[in-house]
């Protein structure tokens, strides 16, 4: 996983600090308590946080707390992180809380590709249509209420109708936070004068990223990562139909891994949450090479910590029978590695009952 260096603040830090390190990053800032995290700011919340002196006011007046990662966290796992909250970057921690930094949606799908994990469909079996435009003569005013209308996070600006740029909520809170004239600190306010009527032609973004209908999916991720952006915009010939998102794909894999089978993981703290993708990747495996002969359909693993040893108990449900099986182990690496061995001498045992029953079926034995 690669982890973006971004600003670390205390609470007690002003957020007129925070505001200047979002507007420089495009992302988040990252706020701790004693040291250790204590959540984020974003753009998203700085938007409906309004004040009107931001150096008199701190940090944890307006930190959100998403999902935390650790260096360990997987794939999966971090599909999951980002499709709770649809945040733009997600911290990463070490175990003792300590800040790492930030990692994107962008990184995501780069595992994801490295990892084989990207799905063989075209761009529009995944597509968002249709695409909301705006012409670049019209103000930010009209932006905002076309935004609110169709509850869009970004527009495609346009110039006789070929798009041209775009103009998100992002770049609503960059003009919002912007200081006022002889103004020595920025402000955070919900209008300015004059605000409303700027010209989008003025504010708009022209660095517009496109693929075009026939691409595939991964044709898509590929251009999102060398863009450093998390949607592309998919165009037919010169015409806008469509805009797909790392979380279209992210919700398109998703669904995938539940239809397969469902994997429930419990028990887990603070100290022990880092596991969870070892464990989801360890189960996952021994009983995809079993499902269809036994058809698995549902597994519960619970993790209990003892005084001196952990627990792992694993619950499995086919489709004529269930059982369970309990390892202890003196760390939960080595627990859940004995966990899973066990579970495929199992699996293996069972697989082998039921071809003897055949043969002997067949032998006319039984």
């Amino acid at each position: 996983m690669d982890i973006k260096k971004t600003l670390i603040l205390d609470v007690s830090d002003p957020l007129s600090k925070a505001l200047t390190g979002v507007l420089d990053t495009g992302i988040a800032v990252i706020v701790t308590r004693s040291g250790r995290y204590y959540g984020i700011i974003d753009d998203r919340n700085l938007k409906l946080f309004h004040v009107q002196n931001p150096s008199k006011v701190k940090c944890d007046k307006a930190v959100v707390k998403p999902p935390v990662l650790y260096t360990s966290t997987g794939i999966l796992e971090r599909v999951d992180a980002f499709l709770l909250g649809h945040f733009k970057a997600l911290p990463v921690v070490n175990e003792k809380k300590k800040p790492l930094g930030l990692t994107t949606r962008v990184e995501l799908l780069q595992d994801m590709l490295k990892n084989k994990l990207m799905l063989k469909v075209g761009v529009k079996e995944l597509m968002n249509s249709p695409v909301y435009t705006i012409d670049y003569k019209k103000t930010v005013g009209e932006a905002k209420l076309k935004m609110k209308r169709y509850r869009a996070r970004r527009l495609v600006v346009t110039r006789m109708g070929r798009p041209i740029g775009t103009f998100s909520t992002f770049d609503l809170t960059v003009e919002a936070m912007k200081p006022k004239r002889k103004q020595k600190m920025p402000m955070v306010i919900s209008s300015r004068s004059g605000y409303d009527d700027k010209i989008l032609n003025d504010l708009y973004r022209p660095d517009l990223t496109t693929v075009q209908s026939d691409s595939t999916v991964e044709d898509a991720a590929r251009r999102m990562i060398r863009k450093q952006v998390s949607s592309v915009v998919v165009m037919s010939g010169k015409k806008p139909v469509g805009v797909l998102s790392a979380l279209d794909i992210f919700k398109a894999i998703k669904g995938i891994v539940e239809e397969r089978m469902q994997i429930e993981i419990s028990g887990l703290n603070d100290e022990t949450v880092m596991y969870r993708d070892l464990i989801r990747e360890n189960v996952q495996k021994v009983t995809e090479r079993f499902g269809d002969s036994y058809g698995i359909r549902r597994v519960n693993v619970h993790v209990k910590k003892g005084k001196s040893v952990y627990a792992i108990n694993i619950l499995l449900e086919g489709n004529r029978e269930r059982f369970n099986i309990r390892t202890e182990g003196p760390s939960v690496r080595d627990t859940i590695n004995m966990a899973a061995a066990e579970l495929r001498k199992r699996l293996a045992r069972k697989k082998h009952m039921k071809k003897s029953r055949k043969v002997l079926k067949k032998g006319g034995l039984l």
